[in-house]
């Protein structure tokens, strides 16, 4: 059976610039009793960030803005571990009220993808403690191969590793819309990475968003089933989770779900997909609990 460690989501209103720092953090991972905290480690991307950096929506972080926006980590207690989530790729609003498309997510770019993971080698510094891990989103530049994703996450966790003494499990991430939306895009994306890189599929794979998922298949008009069925277990490496544990009538089933995460051949990590931050407590005992009810099965 794997071992499943539940991260406490990050959320920050988009009035406040603070990206926050580890100790604190790490504080409240303990207190919601999950064995990760996350990071934001995106672009620039709402308008209190815009003052307080001086840089444009969508702009990378620089060194300066790394060490406004995130608290210097010094005297970190032991045993913390946590994951970056980078860049999501979406329309964001800047302080100007102009609208702004998703940033370019350039995987395919040597230039821009050493310049991303100069970055997050930045935020891990200033933070005081290298990444457990990093997730990472397809975007939906057109032209971009799955392989070149395959081979931008081996340089990610490459760089980082040579950086910081360790190797970051790298994780993707579906999104709608994006490149990687439907059940068959995982498969398919799954095996650009078994050939590929192959070296790097027993560590990093897919943090797979169900209600990314869903939504891509409510637009396709299709049962969210036929986008589970196509899922590779073994690519399956955490799980951005939202359940619906009331009437029974969620499109996805939750049940199904859980006892696939039991027969996982590997460990995996469990976030849960949060509004608001008073549905952590909520969120989290809703995926223990199907989780327990799978292990009773």
């Amino acid at each position: 059976m794997p071992q499943v460690s539940y991260v406490c989501p990050s959320l920050r209103q988009k009035t406040d610039a603070f990206r926050g720092g580890l100790a604190s953090r790490w504080e409240e991972a303990i207190r919601h009793g999950c064995d990760y905290c996350e990071i934001t480690a995106g672009f620039i991307c709402s308008p209190a960030e815009e003052e307080a950096t001086g840089l444009p929506m969508h702009a990378m972080l620089t060194p300066a803005a790394i060490a406004s926006l995130y608290d210097e980590g010094h005297h970190l207690p032991d045993g913390i571990r946590y994951l970056l989530n980078t860049e999501y790729s979406f329309p964001h609003t800047d302080r100007f009220g102009k609208r702004h498309p998703a940033a370019v997510l350039r995987w395919d770019d040597r230039v821009w993808l050493t310049e991303f993971v100069e970055m997050l080698v930045l935020i891990s510094d200033q933070l005081g403690r290298p990444a457990d891990a990093i997730v990472v989103h397809p975007g939906k530049a057109h032209g971009v191969t799955f392989s070149a994703i395959a081979r931008a996450m081996r340089f990610i966790r490459n760089t980082c590793a040579d950086a910081c003494g360790t190797a970051p499990v790298v994780l993707m991430q579906n999104a709608y819309p994006s490149l990687i939306r439907t059940g068959d895009d995982i498969r398919e994306f799954w095996l650009a990475m078994q050939a590929q890189v192959p070296e790097c599929c027993s560590e990093c794979g897919i943090l797979l968003d169900t209600s990314a998922l869903s939504a891509a298949a409510h637009y396709a008009k299709t049962p969210v089933s036929s986008f589970l069925a196509p899922l590779p277990a073994d690519a399956l490496k955490g799980f951005f989770l939202r359940p619906d544990i009331g009437d029974g009538n969620s499109v996805i089933p939750w049940e199904s779900i859980f006892r696939a995460i039991q027969m996982l051949p590997h460990d995996a990590l469990i976030i849960p997909d949060v509004r608001h931050p008073d549905e952590i407590d909520e969120m989290l005992a809703r995926c223990r609990q199907l989780y327990v009810r799978a292990e009773g099965r």
